[in-house]
């Protein structure tokens, strides 16, 4: 895709950026910061790690490389809902092992199969799965229109793979010349084998 293309450049012109030289940009480059902040102050609960919040943010800004503001907040909701559908899964680890302890002894596998029949029962299960489902969603369709942006920005550039255009030719094929009927054998006034008169004689 071109657009890879071009994604990949501009990481590689990134990766040699010294930072802002501008005052405007040197404060702009100092808000991140303050804008990471207030994220991890949304996102992360007591208890929970901000630094792995911070670090997962930076992941995924070094993975997608945002090209401007609305890619960037684009790149935040998808790790807030990466971190929070771990979370999910922690309150369901959470939610089946504090019914496992009520299970009486025995096999293992029977004991969490009771555990979750008598956790099913109760609306909580339906109302994480349902979460959990929502904040793929949300991932998924940040990541998506990232994507969209990209490809609206590139131009129709040639395919990298086969150096065609993507679109038609804006003028027709020539046409290949008209056939022209065989000429009529000029006549033999010999006798041939096919004469009909001939072979009659």
């Amino acid at each position: 895709m071109s657009s890879l293309r071009r994604i990949l450049s501009s990481r590689a012109n990134g990766a040699r950026s010294r930072g802002p030289n501008t005052p405007e940009g040197k404060l702009r480059s100092s808000l991140n910061a303050l804008r990471h902040g207030l994220l991890s102050d949304c996102v992360v609960l007591p208890g929970e790690s901000r630094e792995g919040f911070d670090t997962l943010l930076a992941e995924h800004l070094e993975r997608l490389g945002p090209l401007d503001g609305v890619e960037f907040g684009m790149i935040e909701e998808m790790a807030a809902s990466y971190w929070r559908l771990r979370r999910s899964w922690a309150i369901e680890n959470a939610l089946l092992t504090q019914e496992l302890n009520t299970q009486p002894e025995g096999d293992d596998v029977a004991r969490i199969a009771g555990a979750f029949r008598k956790l099913a029962a109760s609306p909580e299960l339906g109302l994480l799965h349902r979460y959990e489902t929502r904040l793929h969603m949300m991932y998924q369709r940040a990541l998506h229109n990232i994507f969209l942006l990209r490809a609206a920005a590139v131009p129709n550039e040639p395919s990298p793979i086969s150096e065609q255009p993507d679109s038609l030719p804006s003028e027709p094929p020539p046409e290949p010349p008209a056939l022209t009927p065989p000429q009529n054998p000029p006549e033999n006034t010999a006798n041939s084998p096919l004469d009909s008169d001939s072979n009659l004689q």
